[in-house]
């Protein structure tokens, strides 16, 4: 057993008010547990620190010494945490760390980051990507503060909030054989060559729906599936938003799949129950709900 801060603390204030009663209410401890700390502290220092003296009590001359002796180092402690508290909150008020699953990041996560940069120019986000079940352990741990996913999380201390729906789409290369037909029927997909995501929502969606597709290429990250698709490896299914540049631009070209359009993906913002919502929190929400508004 050492002397403690908190010891020092709890005897400093009975000494300042000579009443255990009166040092209970201000410090907002209960009497028996004061009676215990300066038991412990009395017994750490092998001196008797202080006497009852009618419905109080008076400080003994070694308790006094104590008591000179600690004001200082109480003094240094307390600056300690106002000044480390200072220094966390304005760290948390030029950061913002947020994770995303691979799909959400690709295709419209970063126009929103763009959007919050302005609106707070000081700040600077971090963006971490991961798989759903690897982001939902994350948020738990504080490591992120936020999140977004395409998987809603079952852990009861995660808050999830529906913030946009999204139609899945299959293009090919503009210059793909595939790419002039237009639409497949349920012959050509089975023969028809695929680029796919692996373990990723999208893939999980099509299993539901019976479709037994001829992968060709399966590719750890979105952006590495657009390279392929755009090279000519096969078809790809994305996201509507995260294929919308390369249709406008040209070098996709979309293909109709009966009974794709049945898919309806949500992306769900993701955060700990019980965390402050911070103000950069909030208007990063403000800006995925007004995103998905526009839409």
């Amino acid at each position: 057993m050492h002397m403690t801060f908190h010891q020092l603390k709890i005897f400093e204030t009975v000494a300042e008010h000579l009443n255990i009663s009166t040092a209970a209410r201000k410090i907002c401890i209960s009497q028996p547990s004061i009676t215990k700390q300066l038991r412990l502290l009395e017994r750490e220092c092998g001196l008797k620190l202080y006497v009852r003296c009618g419905q109080g009590i008076r400080v003994t001359v070694e308790g006094r010494l104590l008591q000179i002796a600690a004001k200082p180092v109480i003094k240094q402690m307390e600056e300690l945490q106002r000044n480390f508290a200072n220094s966390v909150a304005e760290k948390r008020a030029k950061t913002l760390i947020v994770g995303s699953t691979p799909s959400p990041a690709a295709f419209f996560l970063s126009a929103v980051l763009k959007s919050f940069v302005k609106l707070h120019p000081g700040v600077h986000p971090t963006l971490r990507t991961a798989l759903p079940e690897h982001m939902e352990e994350m948020v738990l741990n504080g490591d992120i503060e936020i999140a977004l996913t395409t998987v809603p999380p079952e852990h009861p201390e995660i808050i999830a909030e529906p913030i946009h729906h999204e139609g899945i789409v299959a293009v090919v290369s503009a210059k793909h054989p595939l790419a002039s037909k237009g639409r497949l029927n349920d012959a050509e997909l089975a023969k028809a060559p695929f680029v796919m995501t692996e373990g990723a929502r999208i893939a999980r969606e099509v299993e539901k729906l019976g479709f037994k597709l001829n992968v060709v290429m399966w590719c750890e990250s979105v952006e590495i599936k657009k390279e392929s698709v755009q090279a000519g490896l096969g078809v790809g299914l994305f996201y509507r938003g995260s294929a919308e540049a390369g249709l406008q631009e040209g070098y996709f070209k979309l293909i109709e799949i009966p009974r794709l359009r049945e898919i309806k993906i949500t992306c769900f913002a993701i955060y700990r129950k019980g965390m402050d919502l911070s103000v950069n929190r909030q208007d990063l929400l403000h800006l995925l709900r007004q995103w998905s508004k526009n839409r």
